[in-house]
């Protein structure tokens, strides 16, 4: 099944728009199939014609499994933006020394501090995440 293209998706409580496509929702049939779904659409096993529907899971822990997604994202790439925001006019106007600290600073970004921060939301998701028993209409 395709993923559907990026969606810009406002909301209405914080008055942002968020460009990201939210993790599909992966749904285990009682025979066995599997499928994914995004948020608040409904599946059908082509198996047993047994139909689920997403939207029983509770919005606010939704909304909190897509907020540590988003932080992860933000804490990944945000930093080299940054950083690449200041070096590369740098770079261009002073000297080509700037790109090569860029690169040394990125390298060790991704290398170095990367791995730490995946690590602990991956502790972190895992502690909080629930696994949603839904029941089939």
């Amino acid at each position: 099944m395709p993923l559907p293209p990026r969606q810009m998706a406002a909301d209405p409580t914080s008055g942002t728009i968020h460009f990201m496509r939210e993790p599909p929702i992966t749904i285990t049939c009682d025979c066995g199939a599997v499928g994914s779904v995004p948020y608040g659409e409904r599946w059908q096993c082509e198996q047993c014609g047994k139909a689920w529907d997403t939207s029983q899971i509770p919005l606010a822990e939704y909304s909190a499994l897509l907020a540590g997604v988003r932080r992860y994202r933000l804490l990944v790439v945000g930093p080299p933006a940054v950083l690449a925001a200041i070096l590369i006019p740098l770079a261009v106007l002073v000297g080509l020394q700037y790109a090569f600290l860029l690169f040394v600073l990125v390298m060790a970004h991704g290398l170095l501090i990367v791995p730490q921060i995946r690590r602990r939301t991956t502790a972190a998701s895992s502690a909080r995440s629930t696994s949603w028993k839904l029941s089939p209409e």
